[in-house]
């Protein structure tokens, strides 16, 4: 079996002098790269930071500065007189070209989908709610907050509004599962198009707390308005993704192909 310390080094890894990227970004991507390739596994221990440093020709603050850059990613976990191990940490793909909910996208990824009910109260649409959704300022909307697991581990934080009128009695059901499932089995009325806008954000002391990571960690703010079959506006949401557990995947097709379909 391969040792740990030839799947990190490998024959010619080595920190390139004077190149444009620092000496530290330059592990933290090689590291990295051996940990997404699946050369480096879950649990496995890395070599002590003066192993590595002796190794790469650099300082033991370098290989520190990486070390604690691939933490804050979530790749590795380290532990004061543990070392650093590479983490075990389920991340949720969003294929952003298709409409899929939480529920969908995880279990997709044979992660087990859960949520935490924060709120959920039917209220009078705000003003950019109602905007977004197409309705009248002050309408009946239900808005749904929840933290989204995957793997019993803190993923999402969803805020949903929902048109009351398109779906009466929405919290009679249960809410624990997946939102888009509930609305095409019970008023037939499922997204099947949306528009999204991605930016990202830094997480606020509420939102640390409920998603279990520092103040300020990255987060990844989508928000999203979903469309019924008819283009009936059925969902206005702001989904804040852990920076850590989530990737977002979006298809490119050129304009000469999709001309060519139609």
């Amino acid at each position: 079996m391969e040792s740990i310390e030839r799947q990190v080094f490998g024959d010619r890894w080595a920190v390139a002098d004077r190149a444009a990227k620092p000496a530290w970004v330059q592990i933290e991507e090689g590291l990295a790269d051996r940990i997404e390739s699946g050369r480096l596994a879950a649990g496995e221990r890395l070599p002590a930071e003066r192993d590595l440093a002796l190794a790469l020709s650099v300082s033991r603050m370098t290989v520190r500065q990486a070390l604690a850059s691939l933490a804050a990613r979530g790749l590795v976990e380290r532990g004061v007189g543990r070392g650093t191990f590479v983490r075990e940490s389920p991340r949720v793909v969003h294929d952003l070209t298709r409409v899929a909910g939480f529920t969908e996208e995880a279990e997709r990824q044979g992660l087990e989908a859960g949520a935490q009910i924060l709120a959920a109260a039917e209220q009078r649409a705000p003003a950019q709610v109602a905007q977004m959704l197409g309705i009248e300022a002050g309408a009946p909307v239900v808005r749904l907050e929840r933290v989204r697991l995957g793997g019993d581990q803190p993923i999402t934080l969803e805020d949903s509004w929902v048109p009351a009128e398109h779906f009466p009695g929405l919290l009679e059901h249960d809410l624990s599962g997946s939102l888009y499932a509930l609305m095409r089995e019970h008023y037939e009325l499922a997204p099947v198009s949306a528009t999204e806008r991605l930016e990202p954000v830094a997480a606020r002391a509420h939102e640390a707390a409920a998603l279990r990571v520092p103040e300020g960690s990255p987060l990844m703010l989508v928000e999203r308005v979903a469309y019924a079959v008819d283009d009936t506006a059925v969902e206005f949401a702001r989904d804040r993704h852990r920076g850590d557990r989530a990737r977002f995947l979006i298809h490119v097709v050129p304009d000469a192909l999709l001309a060519r379909a139609r």
